[in-house]
């Protein structure tokens, strides 16, 4: 077994601390952390019924399933400056608010156009049910990401043209929601032996493609990455590379081209990047054979000039029983540890394991290219961990389908199989805690860990009612929740995986009920 130590290098610590001023991507960071170690307004003593609640409601037309952003100082065209909340909604709407009060939107975008036929996709066009996994319509469904320095949002949006399927990437600017460049649509191609390939080629269908796993920037490039709707086959894994700038094509690569399946969802996380700008995804059930198709694996890209290349790569031993289970390895998405090459990933079989990011460990009979395998006993790991360098060192937290949320301290490079902290609040079911650490830094009684979660049953197919929980970080005691004054609070149905918000003092969490709550310290309360 390879061993090395967790450091937490100042320039990492110092490169996620720049980042999540501004909260351009899912999860904070390239790291995807799930962590703002840069809250210095909200704390573990004011974060009770008393002193912290909801605020107000942002209310859209349509479901966010994406995480919203968020981006200081901006300067709105012919409305002055504002530090802004943007929101993107599965009836393919784009909405940037004030994120410090509410009121009507700074500027919305409609990717629609009823009057010439083109809406967001109903889901029953595709599945033929509105009772499973989306209820609704299918428009953007994925985390957009912000490029700072050319004040663009990237997204996908989903379109029913005249009865045909479009899936288009589009480059927002940030102050008005204009289209900086044409949107392209989106097409890939490869090589394939699969039955479905038509004269050796496999085309990307726009109709199946679940554009699910949120979007990154990457040396200029948008990478973008899919799966399918309730395993409808048949169906293939995509990860695709578009220009920053001029939204060209630079690269296509299918997960399964010779076989089937291999669909990269990861429970809406995006990638995980490192330093190098490799990117790191858990692809989902497929076939397997170590040279082209790489279903219930761990795969590590690096974009060339030719296009993806897969530079390395994690499969475990017990791939084909998996299948048979529909026990994906990819049902959650990769965490990197920051400063390290530690690679945290997850399965349905709620297991968390451990890789080395410069070696992944490729398939071998024992698993014994790994580093650590720990399982969990508490269901599937769906929304998957945050991580926090809190004042006891560094820690990661999860909470499983069924479980109770718990921290796991490291020793070395290896997970302690024991919690060194355990909540009392368990889970009603899928998909268990969506989790989210804010804290000023590693300071003691800064930590929490906000959660949100199902409030009474499992949200595996159709709708529940959600509930929001604030955690202090360090212990897991619960400091507050938001049935405990229900009438002020109520965060209403839940939309699965999408972690809340926090930023400036606030906490944003989209619901299902066409709204965004936003909840902080009330009136009169202290405000550290």
């Amino acid at each position: 077994m390879k061993v090395f130590c967790i450091v937490l290098l100042q320039t990492a610590a110092a490169i996620c601390a720049a980042v999540q001023v501004n909260v351009v991507m899912n999860r904070y960071d390239r790291f995807t952390t799930g962590a703002n170690s840069r809250e210095a307004t909200l704390n573990s003593d004011d974060v009770k019924a008393a002193t912290f609640g909801k605020l107000y409601s942002y209310y859209v037309d349509g479901s966010v399933y994406g995480q919203p952003l968020y981006l200081p100082g901006v300067q709105i065209f012919g409305k002055g400056t504002h530090n802004v909340m943007y929101v993107a909604t599965m009836n393919d709407k784009v909405y940037a608010f004030d994120a410090d009060r509410s009121g009507p939107p700074l500027w919305m975008r409609d990717l629609t156009d009823e009057m010439t036929g083109i809406t967001p996709v109903p889901i029953t066009d595709i599945t033929n049910n509105n009772n499973l996994n989306i209820v609704g319509n299918v428009g953007i469904e994925s985390t957009p990401v912000i490029d700072e320095t050319s004040e663009s949002l990237y997204l996908v949006a989903r379109t029913k043209e005249q009865g045909q399927y479009v899936q288009r990437l589009h480059k927002l600017n940030v102050k008005d929601g204009r289209d900086r460049v044409p949107p392209v649509v989106i097409r890939g191609t490869v090589k394939s032996s699969a039955p479905e390939a038509i004269n050796g080629l496999l085309h990307f269908d726009p109709r199946a493609g679940n554009q699910r796993p949120a979007l990154v920037v990457v040396h200029g490039m948008v990478v973008i990455a899919w799966a399918s709707h309730e395993d409808l086959r048949p169906y293939h894994g995509w990860v695709m590379a578009y220009d920053a700038q001029s939204l060209a094509q630079a690269g296509v690569l299918c997960t399964t081209p010779d076989t089937a399946d291999g669909g990269i969802w990861q429970s809406g996380r995006g990638p995980a990047v490192d330093s190098e700008g490799n990117v790191y995804f858990e692809i989902g059930n497929g076939g397997w054979d170590g040279q082209r198709n790489f279903g219930n694996s761990v795969v590590k890209l690096a974009l060339h000039k030719e296009g993806f290349v897969v530079d390395d790569y994690y499969t475990p031993a017990a791939y084909k029983n998996m299948n048979a289970r529909d026990a994906d390895l990819g049902s959650t998405g990769p965490l990197l540890v920051p400063g390290t090459s530690v690679l945290i990933c997850g399965n349905k079989n709620g297991v968390i394991f451990l890789l080395d990011s410069r070696h992944l460990g490729h398939l071998t009979p024992t698993n014994d290219g790994i580093l650590q395998a720990l399982e969990l006993n508490s269901g599937r790991v769906m929304a998957g961990p945050a991580f926090w360098n809190g004042p006891d060192g560094p820690v990661l937290l999860i909470w499983c389908e069924t479980g109770f949320p718990e921290a796991l301290r490291f020793h070395g490079n290896l997970l302690e199989a024991t919690p060194s902290a355990k909540g009392k609040v368990g889970s009603h079911g899928s998909p268990g805690g969506t989790l989210t650490i804010s804290s000023d830094g590693s300071k003691s009684g800064t930590g929490i860990l906000w959660a949100t979660v199902t409030n009474g049953r499992s949200a595996d197919h159709g709708n529940a009612s959600g509930v929001l929980h604030a955690f202090n970080a360090e212990n897991l005691q619960e400091l507050w929740n938001s049935e405990q004054v229900a009438k002020r609070d109520r965060m209403g149905t839940l939309v699965k995986f999408v972690p809340p918000l926090v930023v400036a003092g606030k906490v944003y969490v989209p619901n299902y009920d066409n709204a965004v709550n936003v909840y902080g310290l009330l009136q009169g309360a202290p405000a550290h």
